[in-house]
């Protein structure tokens, strides 16, 4: 097939972005030709056709430190991009996407949405949290896309239900953006400088909505903080305060951008991986540290997906409640031993998110939306990543929900 992925930005500093970068390159490692539509340059392997960008007032610092600049809808442009293709998909619900839908409509040509963004990492990058504001951003996105396609890729449940509660009525593909292929378990040797310590870590953009900032509050509150070390793997606009809250512990923390390398190391040699951002549709980072057999502990934020890596109970803590988190900390600090024999269990959960699976999905939901097979308003969970409460029992692999019933999604 032929397909045009559109796209805002194409740096690697968004979830999104790289997990669309992980999915184009996959798709013509199975023989498919892919055009980029974005804002940026040309990188890899396929026609690439670039569009004029924009930041935003109040965003600015958090857009540059992740590189993003939304895009601006070129009809000529987009016309030539859109030749020939088969299937247009539509990555982020941001300006230029509703003109852009209206284009490959008026070509003729089968066009698709995705959901790689909700409210919150878009107020998030303003530095506020505001309810208001919430309602404003969902009826944006409506308006810009999610009403106004037949198909929304859904990287979870969790993001399938946000979007059908709000009031789209697309069809919701719900797809992995998958484990990619190097993130898999591997016999490393534990840096010498681990030491004799329980080493706990974290994956991510340093911002707000991640925060980091708790994990260091609940790594200080733990009775055994003068044995613990704490990895915050990233860069963004909060690096430099992180460090500053850092020197608080007993044991100095890793808080520095890492390389694919070093990445890999400390995801097979650490102890447990810890999650608290407030906001995601599904976690591309537990994702990695899955894949890898790290067992993950998880904050239960109403906004975020990611409670779905958790084994059990014992691996989710109260969000934004350092004291939750350091009496989870304690507690597996005192079961090190139980947190390597997990690792088996944290495979097997990580064998349904394995990328050639999701990929496939990705291919068939793509052929579904190219030939006219797509019935709206109707969920297909592909992968098995529904919560319980959704499945109502065992659901099979790509069994179909057509009547989606929108409400909570955690435990």
């Amino acid at each position: 097939m032929k397909i045009v992925f559109v796209i805002d930005s194409w740096n690697d500093g968004n979830g999104g972005v790289v997990a669309t970068k992980r999915l184009v390159q996959e798709l013509i490692d199975r023989g498919h030709t892919i055009t980029i539509v974005s804002t940026g340059a040309h990188t890899g392997n396929y026609e690439f056709f670039q569009i004029p960008g924009f930041g935003l007032p109040g965003m600015r610092e958090s857009l540059e430190s992740m590189g993003f600049l939304f895009g601006k809808a070129n009809e000529k442009v987009l016309r030539r991009a859109f030749e020939g293709a088969d299937l247009v998909q539509v990555q982020f619900p941001f300006f230029m996407s509703r003109r852009t839908v209206r284009i490959a409509k008026k070509m003729g040509v089968p066009v698709i949405g995705a959901c790689h963004v909700q409210p919150q990492n878009v107020i998030s990058a303003m530095g506020k949290e505001s309810a208001l504001m919430e309602m404003m951003f969902h009826f944006l996105f409506n308006f810009c896309l999610f009403k106004q396609v037949d198909a929304i890729h859904c990287p979870s449940a969790f993001a399938a239900d946000l979007i059908t509660r709000h009031g789209s009525r697309a069809h919701c593909r719900v797809i992995s953006n998958g484990i990619p292929r190097e993130y898999k378990p591997q016999q490393l040797e534990r840096p010498s400088w681990f030491g004799d310590r329980f080493v706990v870590m974290n994956i991510g953009r340093h911002a707000l909505e991640k925060r980091q900032e708790l994990l260091i509050a609940g790594v200080l509150k733990s009775k055994y903080r003068d044995n613990i070390q704490l990895l915050l793997c990233g860069k963004g606009e909060n690096s430099e305060k992180l460090r500053m809250c850092g020197t608080a512990l007993p044991v100095r923390p890793l808080i520095t951008y890492v390389s694919q390398e070093e990445k890999l190391l400390y995801l097979n040699t650490a102890d447990l991986y810890l999650h608290s951002s407030v906001v995601e549709l599904e976690s591309l980072s537990c994702l990695e540290a899955i894949g890898c057999g790290l067992p993950c502990l998880i904050g239960n934020s109403p906004y975020s997906a990611a409670p779905q890596f958790a084994l059990d109970d014992r691996f989710i803590f109260e969000m934004d409640d350092a004291d939750s988190l350091a009496r989870k900390i304690d507690y597996w600090y005192e079961h090190r031993h139980e947190l390597g024999t997990l690792r088996q269990s944290v495979l097997m959960m990580a064998e349904k998110y394995r990328m050639d699976r999701c990929v496939a999905a990705m291919e068939q939901f793509h052929a579904d939306a190219a030939e006219g097979r797509i019935n709206r308003s109707e969920v297909v969970i592909t992968n098995e990543q529904a919560p319980q409460e959704l499945l109502a029992g065992d659901l099979a692999v790509e069994e179909r929900v057509p009547e989606f019933a929108g409400g909570a999604l955690r435990k």
